[in-house]
């Protein structure tokens, strides 16, 4: 054989060189779809549970603790429960805006939060929250319903309802609808009426 045909490889030698590179290159996709599958079901279950009570204090503040802790209370006395015995959940209310949630990461890094005696936030708007033009949005109550459902509430006599009142709508829901704490009816100011289960008067909470 010529020197020349020493160093000239043959054909099947060719392919059995290209077969590990093309092996490589097979694996190095496998691997990368692996990585990429993985970080998308991590994704969409860390979202899921983002939106679930047990997130909001696990991973951002402590001082949400009383507030998860209401929501699965079953306390009649609490606006949080026939909420979330309907599966409606934080994130449902509490909507997540960018510009809090960055706020409420720093808050949580340096351990600042506003309490108050009882360990709930200090929120300026929670007000805001608990008024007609919250709960009435679409998807959610119908202010129809509501007054329809309302006549002779708690065993009342049927002339009562405390959502079409003598007030003309200067009676805020947040004013008797409390969500983590105990609701309380504004109407007992004035009248001795049955109170809903788990609720108080206002003058006694007062």
């Amino acid at each position: 054989m010529s020197e020349e045909g020493k160093g000239e490889g043959t054909p099947r030698d060719a392919a059995g060189a290209a077969e590990p590179a093309e092996k490589k290159r097979k694996n190095k996709w496998l691997v990368l779809g692996v990585i990429v599958a993985v970080l998308v079901v991590a994704g969409i279950g860390f979202n899921i549970w983002h939106e679930q009570p047990s997130f909001c204090n696990t991973v951002c503040h402590a001082p949400m603790d009383n507030y998860v802790a209401s929501y699965t209370s079953d306390d009649p006395g609490l606006l949080v429960t026939p909420h979330a015995q309907a599966g409606v959940n934080c994130l449902d209310c509490h909507e997540a805006k960018l510009d809090e949630q960055l706020t409420e990461v720093v808050a949580w890094s340096s351990d600042n939060f506003p309490v108050d005696e009882q360990g709930n936030l200090v929120n300026p708007d929670a007000e805001n929250m608990a008024s007609p033009e919250f709960c009435l949005k679409s998807g959610c109550h119908d202010w129809n319903d509501v007054v329809n459902s309302t006549w002779g509430f708690a065993g009342n006599d049927a002339k009562y309802n405390p959502h079409s009142s003598h007030q003309d709508g200067s009676v805020q829901c947040g004013d008797c609808h409390k969500s983590h704490t105990t609701s309380t009816l504004y109407c007992g100011k004035c009248h001795a009426l049955n109170l809903p289960e788990g609720w108080e008067n206002t003058h006694d909470a007062d």
